[in-house]
């Protein structure tokens, strides 16, 4: 019968130290990014929030008209 091996995790400090390090960095680039592109000072914010309020501003004065139009049949 082949046996399975089977391998214990190391308990060295320098690993330990290793994967809280790259733990924290990965919890520390996770909250950098949630901030950056939530954060009202985000130019792309800015300028896609600006094209949707022109876009939906034309899209109602053109429901407006089609409105109009369909009163005058």
């Amino acid at each position: 019968m082949l046996a399975i091996p089977f391998y214990d995790f190391p308990s060295s400090p320098l690993l330990i130290i290793g994967a809280l390090g790259i733990t924290i960095a990965l919890a520390v680039f996770f909250t950098a990014y949630q901030k950056y592109f939530n954060s009202p000072l985000n130019r792309e914010i800015q300028q896609k929030k600006k094209a949707l309020l022109k876009e939906k501003k034309e899209l109602n004065e053109r429901l407006e008209i089609i409105e109009k139009d369909l009163k005058n049949l």
